[in-house]
């Protein structure tokens, strides 16, 4: 029997980045189990609890799945507590009681992740804009800004990605109204024209990875 070929890609997502893909199918799946076929998925306990206590999750299978993927320390009970101690003292990450743990403990995921050897780079999944933001200066920039070990994306950044690798199972119309109503969700200034400007934005990008990909030969459909 053949062992399957361990990813060195870790996929770490947040509450707000799954609960904002709840309930949208793409190829009579819902866009957030999707994120456990194309990666390694792992994420904090904390996520897990804020997850049970959100009021817009219904019986969707979620919670018990993420469940299943909480990241472990292995064994070591201090570490959680000394990796969190260090993002708050060097990246002013701000937690107020429960408030911003989700964000922190999944900052220590990443980072135990990479110094533990088990996987190479990460996927930091959310949609905490603001923390994001470089313009802003962020909490989750300032980390990644740092410490060079992967990329943060938002739940839109992985339609792009699941269109362009699944473009023969994903219509790009069902990629606009996933863009969408993800859109919706993030929310942002309206009086900015926040939400209009990222949909733009996003709704541009899709479109030139559609009209890039129908120049290009076909791909055999080979799931890793």
């Amino acid at each position: 029997m053949s062992r399957r070929k361990k990813s060195s890609l870790l996929c770490i997502p947040d509450t707000n980045s799954l609960i904002h893909m709840r309930d949208i199918d793409v190829a009579n799946k819902k866009l957030w189990l999707w994120l456990w076929e194309e990666f390694d998925v792992q994420l904090s306990e904390a996520i897990c609890n804020e997850l049970h206590d959100h009021p817009d999750l219904n019986d969707t299978g979620m919670e018990n799945k993420c469940k299943k993927s909480v990241w472990s320390f292995r064994g070591q009970e201090s570490k959680l507590k000394k990796l969190e101690e260090a993002f708050v003292q060097h990246f002013d990450i701000k937690l107020n009681g429960n408030e911003n743990q989700g964000e922190c403990h999944n900052c220590c995921v990443a980072l135990d992740a990479i110094l533990s050897g088990r996987y190479r780079q990460v996927i930091f999944l959310t949609n905490e804009l603001k923390t994001t933001d470089p313009k802003r200066d962020g909490s989750l920039f300032r980390v990644f800004n740092n410490f060079r070990i992967g990329e943060i994306w938002s739940s839109l950044d992985f339609v792009l990605y699941l269109f362009a690798r699944h473009r023969n199972r994903f219509h790009s119309q069902i990629a606009e109204a996933a863009l969408k109503d993800i859109n919706g969700r993030i929310g942002g200034k309206t009086k900015n024209d926040v939400p209009a400007k990222r949909l733009r934005c996003y709704n541009s990008k899709l479109k030139k990875i559609n009209e890039t990909l129908s120049q290009l030969p076909p791909y055999a459909n080979i799931r890793s």
